[in-house]
């Protein structure tokens, strides 16, 4: 290559590039698996929420009524 080493210009030389550290870009596979997984937590905490008013809305009812 020392044909091209003439239209090297000088002092431009870039930096190495630092090794990855093991990451890699997630394929659409796994990054849609993880929307699902995020989406399903989401919906789980709401449900979860949603059990705890109903039963303070109950036991505060009891409480009236008992």
């Amino acid at each position: 290559m020392r044909v091209l080493e003439r239209f090297r210009r000088r002092g431009t030389r870039h930096a190495p590039k630092q090794a990855r550290t093991g990451r890699r870009v997630p394929t659409f596979r796994e990054m849609h698996a993880r929307m699902r997984t995020e989406r399903a937590e989401a919906d789980l905490m709401a449900t979860e929420a949603r059990i705890h008013q109903e039963a303070e809305r109950a036991r505060r009812e009891l409480r009236r009524t008992g």
